[in-house]
């Protein structure tokens, strides 16, 4: 239990609800962080229970890169890009997400997510085994997980003074055949693992128990998390303020549009400012935190622009922009772009947890190895 908290604070809001894991990533989720962030709102846990089978990509994420999207459309599988970082998520009708909406001034309450996922995650493992007696364990650097297999994902953004921490539940089955069409794997993504498909890697709670879990548990675990992580906090049931729906609709709006949905992808970045003669090369490399996509347009030796993608969770956010930005113009060489990582990954703004400056060069070098393929000095 974390000591540092004690019942003297105020009480916390308990929301319930029951989205689907993708409206409630483009709408009920970023709405509830504004309006903590912005005082309109109590610091807030949110238990909701996923009404329809759904996929969400991260927002470093390109989902041509991560999605077989043809197959995707084919088989009305929802899919939209959350405003969080971490990678590609199936969440399932009846599974469940526990979320943390918490500033970060509050006492126990980390500050980075070098903190935030071994602290949190780790609680979350101890109060599975406390509500239904399951041996999970913490997996750095974000899942919870049974015997290698994963049982909890998690997406983590620390902006605007906030923690906002989600924590999905696999409750009941999926079709694994499905999932795992819809979200093609790359091996660098499993290469250590224990296990290498979806099918073997994902397992849920019922299958583990045995039973079904019904909706008391689903409350006793969400306060076994808060008990364990927080100490005694008081929660108070609550519901969304009408400033908070009014959020929730104009993100709705937002974030479903295509152009949001492919804002990282090369067609979006690229086409508007190619020439005839320009070269896109890649690499792609995995870090503890997760795995990079770096692809660079490059004309006459010189970088026009970067892209640098994946489902690590950056802090801040708009920091990956900042390495982005800085490959503009740099010769398309390991000396000067190597040089850019390393000086970037050093200031004390930016937060990788997971990733070291070797990963991204690794990445780097792949994609400058294409140049010098093509005959072009790299």
């Amino acid at each position: 239990m974390n000591a540092s908290a004690t019942n003297t604070q105020a009480p916390w809001r308990l929301v319930v609800g029951g989205h689907s894991y993708a409206d409630f990533s483009i709408s009920v989720s970023p709405a509830v962080e504004r309006a903590v962030a912005e005082n309109l709102a109590p610091p807030t846990v949110y238990l909701n229970v996923f009404n329809e089978d759904s996929i969400t990509v991260g927002v470093n994420e390109d989902p041509n890169q991560v999605l077989d999207l043809p197959f995707c459309r084919g088989n009305d599988v929802i899919a939209r890009r959350r405003v969080s970082g971490g990678g590609a998520i199936y969440a399932g009708r009846g599974s469940a997400f526990l979320a943390f909406y918490l500033p970060i001034g509050l006492p126990g309450v980390p500050q980075t997510a070098a903190q935030a996922f071994p602290t949190i995650l780790g609680h979350v493992a101890e109060a599975l085994r406390d509500v239904f007696g399951l041996q999970a364990a913490y997996r750095p650097l974000n899942d919870v997980e049974i015997d290698g297999r994963k049982l909890v994902a998690t997406s983590l953004k620390i902006e605007g003074g906030v923690l906002t921490f989600r924590i999905l539940l696999n409750v009941k089955a999926i079709d694994t055949a499905i999932a795992a069409r819809a979200m093609p794997m790359a091996p660098e993504k499993v290469k250590d693992k224990k296990h290498k498909d979806l099918g073997s890697r994902y397992t849920y709670l019922e299958q583990e128990l045995g039973r079904e879990v019904s909706a008391d548990e689903l409350s006793a675990w969400v306060t076994a998390c808060v008990r364990r992580t927080f100490g005694e906090m008081a929660l108070e049931p609550g519901a969304l303020s009408s400033g908070e729906l009014v959020f929730a609709q104009q993100y709705e709006r937002e974030l479903h549009e295509e152009s949001w949905f492919h804002e990282k992808s090369e067609a979006t970045r690229y086409s508007p400012i190619a020439l005839t003669g320009d070269r896109i090369v890649r690499g792609r490399e995995k870090a503890p935190a997760g795995l990079i996509w770096l692809s660079l347009l490059v004309r006459d030796g010189t970088v026009v622009k970067a892209i640098v993608n994946g489902d690590w969770h950056p802090r801040p956010l708009v920091s990956v922009a900042w390495l982005e930005d800085g490959f503009t113009g740099l010769a398309a060489t390991r000396e000067a772009c190597a040089a850019h990582i390393e000086a970037f990954l050093a200031r004390p703004d930016v937060e990788f947890a997971g990733v070291e400056p070797v990963h991204l060069i690794t990445a780097l070098d792949k994609a400058l190895a294409e140049l010098a393929i093509a005959g072009v000095s790299a």
